[in-house]
């Protein structure tokens, strides 16, 4: 199962009617939010990997995934990077992606959606909530922190928390300007960024807010639209009920 088949399922078991989506993004940065984006670090799976140049095997249980969210009434988005390593044995080598098997992918996303849970749905979260990532594999020797791309970046062994700021109000000045259902408008607007960044390590500043003068026109629209079928209604029906 994919990713995003057992996110679905992580919210219709929490009880989440509203609609997520979650995507994968190499290039997210640590505490790079904008406004009502919040972050949550999973410091702890594991994760099988082999070399693509000497098909080495190892196992590490200090995998790290980052996730981005943001939420407007209605429907939310995710991001997530998954941090890679690299083979020890190889003189030049590359920095591969883990697997991970069904249970850890289940309990990483089950956390993740607690934490959902906490930031958009103000549900009183404890520290039981969220389930440890279960080795099954003996993992021989210390995190090898040379080859890891997350302790690079100064992330692995740095804690952190996300702005302590309330995300439904943190999100007012997102959702003033476009339709909260407009989910494309949000994607486009991010992926545009990601084609502005000029290298792998390069931290944006702040994820973009779907800001556009065509939205406020289009609401303005629909609005004046239904105002006016609103008021030929009324007309239609004084006009029937004089007539009779």
């Amino acid at each position: 199962m994919s990713w995003q088949d057992i996110f679905k399922e992580k919210l219709a078991e929490m009880y989440v009617t509203e609609q997520w989506t979650l995507q994968e993004d190499d290039t997210l940065q640590a505490q790079a939010l904008s406004p009502g984006w919040k972050e949550f670090v999973q410091r702890r799976a594991l994760g099988r990997f082999q070399c693509s140049q000497c098909c080495h095997k190892w196992t590490s249980a200090k995998v790290l995934i980052l996730f981005h969210m943001c939420w407007c009434p209605g429907w939310g988005t995710v991001w997530m990077r998954v941090f890679r390593q690299e083979c020890r044995r190889c003189r030049n080598p590359q920095l591969e992606y883990p697997e991970f098997s069904l249970e850890t992918m289940e309990r990483i996303l089950h956390n993740l959606v607690v934490k959902i849970l906490q930031y958009f749905y103000k549900k009183l979260v404890r520290s039981s909530d969220l389930l440890e990532v279960v080795v099954d594999t003996p993992v021989k020797g210390p995190h090898d922190s040379a080859h890891c791309e997350a302790c690079r970046l100064g992330i692995c062994n740095k804690s952190w928390q996300a702005p302590a700021s309330d995300a439904r109000k943190d999100l007012t000045d997102v959702c003033q300007y476009a339709a909260c259902d407009d989910r494309k408008s949000l994607l486009d607007a991010y992926r545009s960024l990601k084609c502005q960044r000029s290298g792998p390590h390069r931290a944006s500043t702040h994820r973009p807010s779907p800001c556009n003068s065509n939205f406020l026109w289009k609401r303005y629209c629909c609005i004046g639209s239904s105002l006016l079928f609103v008021l030929a209604m009324i007309i239609f029906f004084v006009v029937y009920f004089t007539r009779m």
